[in-house]
């Protein structure tokens, strides 16, 4: 069901590359226009047929349309909508895709391009992803029973964040309404610390070891091939929730690597079991 004329994609990536195909798959817009910063990567994704037409210019890819996706890197979103709200048509809405939100929708909202104008800009993060990135890892089911957050604030339209609840919806994903604080929160012990432990353990245990390694090592430290620059971004974005989410790993760890070296193995069953206990109740992607 088409419910925009023309949706732009500022970013082609895995994130940007699984929406443009999801839209198209699902017959979203009328037209899906990426916008590059280098021609090879508008390639790429012309070949994914990830979108129907490609530019390197803003300008030229944000005119006439209805709703505009940032889903480039934290650090670069809001400069990248200081662009997009100077040629962005009036009732366009805006919405993003980065890990971290109150760094991002309280600089995005006190742009000068912004204020006054009547564009929307609705704050968001679909939670899917993969360890791979760019184009080529795109998939148009990487959002179907993810976990989008959408954030609302005192600024954010009402009518617009309707409207961007309806888009992910539409792709597929299950839509939580949260302020940015509250995402922050919840996401740095949800995402962003499981991907903090995923990296220490790796860079921690010694390569001569890793001819040891099997499924454990495997499947816990699989996010710490992700791009560093981009989680390195999301991290300093969002260091004083991380540094909170930080402590209850440390509490917990601390009280599991306490009970083994003093031999209680009961505490230490106690301990696991709490722990299975909660992994067992984890439902993302069960079918």
């Amino acid at each position: 069901m088409k419910r925009f004329d023309k949706i732009a994609i500022v970013g082609v990536g895995l994130i940007g590359g699984s929406i443009g195909l999801a839209v198209k798959k699902r017959g979203v817009a009328g037209e899906v226009v990426g916008v590059f910063r280098r021609a090879s990567t508008m390639k790429r994704a012309m070949k994914r047929r990830a979108i129907d037409r490609g530019t390197l210019s803003i300008k030229d890819g944000v005119r006439d349309a209805d709703l505009v996706i940032l889903a480039a890197p934290v650090y670069t979103i809001v400069e990248t909508a200081k662009e997009v709200f100077k040629y962005a048509k009036p009732q366009a809405i805006v919405t993003d895709v980065g890990s971290t939100k109150s760094w991002i929708v309280n600089k995005v909202e006190s742009l000068k391009s912004y204020s006054g104008k009547s564009i929307f800009f609705v704050g968001s993060h679909p939670m899917a992803g993969s360890e791979r990135a760019g184009v080529e890892a795109a998939r148009s089911d990487l959002l179907e029973g993810a976990p989008c957050i959408v954030t609302k604030t005192p600024r954010t339209n009402s009518s617009a964040v309707s409207k961007i609840i309806s888009f992910w919806k539409s792709l597929g994903a299950d839509v939580k309404i949260l302020t940015p604080k509250q995402h922050d929160e919840s996401v740095s012990l949800a995402s962003h610390l499981p991907h903090i432990v995923a990296f220490a353990l790796a860079g921690a245990v010694p390569l001569k070891d890793f001819k040891y390694a099997a499924e454990g090592f495997k499947d816990t430290t699989r996010v710490a091939s992700s791009d560093p620059q981009l989680w390195a971004d999301i991290f300093l974005t969002n260091r004083k929730e991380i540094a909170a989410a930080c402590r209850v790993f440390e509490k917990y760890y601390a009280s599991v690597v306490r009970a083994i070296t003093r031999g209680n193995y009961k505490g230490t069953v106690k301990l696991l079991k709490a722990a299975k206990s909660k992994r067992d109740k984890f439902s993302y992607g069960k079918r």
